[in-house]
This record gives C-alpha cells, sequence and structure tokens, in this order.
C-alpha cells in the first residue's frame, strides 16, 4: 500500500508544471514620434508612439535584450501631468512578446515616473503576470521627435 501511495504521489509530482518567475531590471533609450495641441502657459495635450532597446541588469530575465513599442499620452497642466498611460509590447529574444499597461507622472521637457503592470504575452508567456516601477529622463536629439532613457524595474510569474 506506501509503495502505491508513494508512487502515486511520484506521477502527481511530475506531471504537475510549476510557475516560473524572476525579477528584471531593465534600461534602455528610445525615440517617440509626437502628435500636440499646444495651449499655451505649459499647458499641452500629447501622444506618443515610439520604440527603445533595452538591456536587463538581471542575469536570465527574459527582458534582456528585448525591445519594446509604446503608445500613450498624456496631458499637461502648467508644465505637469499626472496622468500618463499607455500599452506596451516587448518583444523578447526567444521570438515571443509580453504585453503591459502603465500609468505616470511627471514634469513636461524633463521626464517621469510611474507604476506598470504586465497583462499577457504569446507562447509560453500567455499567462504572464507582473508588476513594477518605472522612469524616463528625457535627453536630446532630432528635432521633432521626443528621446528618452527609460528604466523598468519589477517581478514576473508565468
Amino acid at each position: 500500500m506506501r509503495k502505491i501511495i508513494l508512487a502515486l504521489i511520484f506521477t502527481l509530482m511530475s506531471s504537475t508544471t510549476f510557475a516560473e518567475s524572476g525579477k528584471f531590471n531593465a534600461a534602455g533609450a528610445g525615440s517617440w514620434s509626437l502628435n500636440a495641441m499646444d495651449a499655451g502657459n505649459g499647458n499641452m495635450s500629447i501622444t506618443y508612439d515610439g520604440n527603445a532597446g533595452l538591456m536587463d541588469k538581471e542575469p536570465g530575465s527574459i527582458f534582456d535584450k528585448s525591445t519594446m513599442h509604446c503608445i500613450g499620452g498624456l496631458t499637461l497642466v502648467s508644465g505637469k501631468f499626472d496622468d500618463e498611460t499607455g500599452m506596451c509590447t516587448f518583444y523578447l529574444m526567444d521570438g515571443e512578446k509580453v504585453y503591459m499597461n502603465y500609468k505616470g507622472k511627471g514634469t513636461g521637457g524633463q521626464g517621469g515616473t510611474g507604476t506598470f503592470i504586465i497583462i499577457g504575452g504569446t507562447g509560453k508567456y500567455e499567462n504572464i503576470s507582473g508588476s513594477g516601477f518605472s522612469s524616463r529622463q528625457n535627453i536630446r536629439g532630432k528635432a521633432g521627435m521626443a528621446h528618452s532613457m527609460n528604466q523598468m524595474s519589477g517581478e514576473y510569474t508565468y
């Protein structure tokens, strides 16, 4: 009887898949095309669409050597914003994708900080979830576009 119970436990354990999880701390630079409506006195509505390349400080992170494509927007009131929102697709080295939503606040022309949630992905990352923090520092570049250094850190499970 004991052998049957042990065999059953071993069978259940060997057929169970365990969730994988990890931390990440990715950083990189990106460029963003802008649409803006300037109402003067630091009041402006902005939408953007752009890409960034990322490297990760965490060994084994799925986000190492990835790129991200983000579309979002914000409204400046007297040069400040607290309503930035958008979505990003991460293109991973293994050919899969991960999606996230973000929210942020900051100062026009300088940068901002925010939070994000990972909402899904493709292939083995279909059920990925996670959350974290992000920051962006605006840098100089080609006129008519926004350029920034981006940093994202958090945790994920899939």
